[in-house]
């Protein structure tokens, strides 16, 4: 199951960066995670981190990191992989984000569920997408980093 996402902030690249570059600072703008660690002082490719998701510890590898444009994760979480990566696309004093999500099921009863959910995947994957995205817009525009 794949979906992508995108808007466009009202500020320039070098404001959102920050929230977006840094896995670290992801608490202030997606619901859920919290406790971010990583392994390195400073987010690079192949980085660790762990974090909690909904309360429950996780662990993910930064497998993309490209300074002020695009970083991207992926774990394999029961029985599901999963990458995220968001990229930054400066227009002027704007800037495009685009977040692109997917899972892929590494078991035969993941996969059955991904068929079964596959006619809902809009709902399940980007309505999530669409309310983080809104809420790293909101934070950056109002200046609350």
């Amino acid at each position: 199951m794949e979906s992508t996402e995108s808007i466009t902030i009202d500020r320039p690249a070098g404001e959102v960066w920050p929230l977006v570059g840094d896995v670290r600072a992801w608490p202030k703008w997606i619901k859920g995670i919290s406790d971010v660690e990583m392994g390195s002082e400073a987010p690079a490719t192949g980085s660790e981190l762990e974090y909690k998701f909904r309360g429950r510890p996780a662990r993910a590898t930064v497998d993309q990191y490209e300074e002020g444009r695009s970083i991207g994760i992926g774990a394999e979480e029961k029985s599901w992989n999963f990458a995220e990566t968001i990229t930054l696309t400066p227009q002027g004093d704007q800037t495009e984000v685009t977040f692109a999500l997917s899972f892929e099921p590494t078991a035969a009863w993941a996969s059955v569920t991904s068929t079964l959910l596959s006619p809902f995947k809009g709902p399940l994957l980007s309505n999530p997408m669409k309310k983080e995205l809104l809420e790293l817009k909101r934070v950056v525009e109002e200046g609350a980093q």
